[in-house]
């Protein structure tokens, strides 16, 4: 079992890119993880992101999309951690002012990880009728698989949260790096 630990272990990759969040832009950290993320860290984390949503009283529509936003940022990690690696698993949401921020990430091929920053990019640029209109195309896309692939996930996120993702990469040898992504809920 894994515990949140609120101390990472020593040298975690995510510790300096994730640090600023942790006391000068957050009221309250609601949790942290800090290396695999397994099926029942990702729905223990889910259940905490909820209930502490639901004591702050927060509105329906934002607990809502705060849940659907932490299921798949998970599930991506969850799911696209290559074998191997799955001990560079990071996520963390806080408090920020009157939303959120989850900041969640894990080591990958350098390649998929410029791929994804591309991607993020293409979605930070377009407006909620073009997300629609790309979310019906990637529906009737047959190219997905079970793991997914198609790029539903960032799009299912990016059309939840009302900011533009943010993307850190951190190089971790000459093949792979970290890559973090920040969503921001309002």
């Amino acid at each position: 079992m894994h515990d949140e630990a609120l101390i990472p272990p020593t040298g975690h990759w995510a510790q300096e890119i994730a640090s600023p969040w942790s006391s000068e832009h957050v009221s309250a950290s609601i949790f942290e993880h800090f290396g695999t993320i397994q099926r029942s860290d990702m729905e223990r984390l889910v259940d905490r992101g909820e209930r502490y949503a639901l004591e702050a009283n927060d509105p329906v529509p934002l607990r809502k999309r705060l849940v659907n936003v932490v299921v798949e940022a998970l599930e991506n990690v969850l799911c696209h951690t290559p074998k191997g690696l799955e001990e560079s698993g990071f996520a963390r949401l806080a408090r920020h002012g009157d939303g959120y921020v989850l900041m969640v990430g894990n080591a990958l091929p350098v390649a998929s990880a410029v791929l994804m920053t591309h991607r993020v990019e293409i979605l930070n640029e377009m407006d909620d009728a073009d997300l629609r209109e790309h979310h019906l195309k990637l529906l009737a896309n047959e190219g997905r698989t079970e793991r997914g692939g198609a790029g539903m996930g960032l799009l299912t996120m990016a059309r939840r949260t009302n900011h533009p993702i943010r993307t850190y990469s951190v190089p971790r040898d000459h093949t792979t790096c970290y890559l973090m992504v920040e969503l921001t809920l309002t």
